[in-house]
């Protein structure tokens, strides 16, 4: 593509051999991005809000590409923050519509997405949404739902609090009507009750603009990653920049590698231990299946709306 995500970027001959270096080292699964500095970088260039906002959006397209290159699968971007509809109302439909604009972009160019296998999954709560927003989502969504090679998480109206409080009431409605029950209740069953459902962890989370802090983004999902606080503004981030970021990775990888497995098998001890009720797994099985479909079932209705 040469407008909007997904375009390829020609690498020099140090790029290359960067490459060649950083590929032959522990490489992230998954890799999660808070796209922050856009408005400061309007603010230092004598841009629009709009045109850095264009900027950050088209900066997505690169960033998956650098990920393309190194075999990273999964990718999870902080778009739009439940904290955002605090804005102005003129900024909020700024950002709808160029929203509107780029999904309406992949939407067209959707066989380019299945040439590559990728899956787009939206994480949020998008009832917050306007309805034509709602049904640009749903759509490329359910377009893509069964695309295997990639897998690009979108985070929109989205924060890990309002995600777990979700994942919880969805859990204690499963204990109330009978589904589940409350000896079920595991950091696992809980962990696929997410948005991010069965995805890998989050094994790098990169934050620009040089802010040090994680603003309610991937909690969960991120315990064991490598955090990255890069000073560049989100519309700056360079090759170079990811670069560093993986070789820090690679840093620190080995010790949080083994902190994970650790409590992975402090998990499965506490499994074991533990009573097992007839019938436990499959009603786990079943309510998480039924989660899906309920969540599926609702993209389907917006995107028939």
């Amino acid at each position: 593509m040469s407008d909007g995500w997904f375009k390829r970027v020609e690498h020099s001959w140090l790029q290359r051999f960067m490459i060649n270096v950083v590929t032959s080292g522990t490489l992230p699964a998954h890799v999660a991005f808070i796209m922050d500095g856009n408005r400061r970088f309007a603010k230092e260039k004598g841009i629009t809000r709009v045109d850095s906002y264009k900027m950050g959006f088209d900066k997505i397209g690169e960033i998956l590409d650098y990920c393309e290159t190194f075999s990273i699968h999964t990718v999870s971007v902080y778009a739009f923050s439940i904290e955002n509809f605090k804005r102005s109302e003129e900024e909020r439909d700024e950002l709808f519509d160029l929203m509107n604009e780029k999904l309406g972009y992949l939407m067209k160019e959707i066989s380019s997405l299945h040439e590559k296998g990728v899956k787009v999954h939206i994480m949020g709560d998008i009832s917050l949404f306007p309805a034509g927003l709602r049904k640009t989502l749903a759509e490329l969504e359910l377009a893509t739902s069964e695309n295997k090679s990639f897998t690009l998480n979108l985070c929109l109206a989205y924060t890990s609090r309002d995600e777990i409080t979700t994942s919880v009431r969805e859990i204690a409605k499963g204990v109330e009507s009978g589904g589940l029950k409350v000896s079920d209740i595991d950091e696992r069953l809980l962990e696929r009750c997410l948005y991010s459902e069965d995805q890998p962890p989050v094994d790098m989370l990169v934050r620009t603009s040089g802010e040090v802090r994680l603003s309610d983004f991937l909690l969960w999902q991120s315990s064991f990653s490598a955090l990255q606080f890069v000073p560049a503004l989100w519309p700056d981030f360079s090759f170079w920049h990811f670069i560093g970021s993986i070789l820090d990775y690679q840093r620190q990888a080995p010790t949080l590698k083994n902190y994970q497995t650790h409590y992975t098998q402090y998990l499965d001890t506490l499994s074991a231990s533990e009573v097992q009720i007839q019938g436990t797994e499959q009603r786990k099985e079943d309510f998480v299946q039924r989660l899906h479909n309920k969540r599926r079932g609702y993209l389907e209705e917006c995107a028939a709306a």
